[in-house]
């Protein structure tokens, strides 16, 4: 299993940031890795909703589904594969006082049978992408909380 945990402390209130993660459309502003992201459930967002999404790992495009598997308001929000290449992404938010402390949690269970030099480039292009979201989220977030939005 290829796992990375990637934590950043983003000036930012948690419930905006929780929105924001939570929000399926923003997706694919923080998480280059995926380049098609469509709901497939009528709850599009919380518990009971999935997604198809496409997954770019190196040249390769592979379709997946996802689903909300844990859904704690302004505190975790967790995907997990249904079907296709499986994968599992947890989001956790904690307030710090000014800020908000951000987890990625980051799973990717394996089963291809690889060469040991294809295996470390893949975990080497996983842990860039994981590193890449979180840049990313952190950078959005900042961006995008007025003053006002801060404490």
């Amino acid at each position: 299993m290829i796992s990375s945990k990637r934590r950043a402390s983003v000036a930012c209130r948690v419930d905006s940031a929780f929105e924001y993660v939570a929000d399926w459309r923003n997706i694919k502003d923080f998480m280059p890795m995926l380049l098609n992201v469509e709901p497939t459930s009528l709850v599009q967002c919380g518990p009971g909703a999935s997604f198809d999404v496409t997954i770019v790992l190196g040249r390769l495009e592979m379709k997946t589904s996802l689903d909300v598997t844990e859904f704690i308001k302004n505190s975790k929000v967790t995907l997990k594969t249904t079907k296709g290449i499986r994968l599992r992404d947890a989001w956790e938010f904690k307030d710090i006082g000014d800020n908000v402390l951000i987890t990625f949690n980051f799973d990717f269970p394996s089963g291809f049978t690889v060469r040991q030099d294809q295996k470390e480039a893949l975990e080497k292009e996983l842990e860039d992408a994981a590193s890449r979201s979180m840049e990313l989220l952190k950078w959005v977030l900042e961006s995008s909380c007025d003053k006002n939005d801060a404490y």
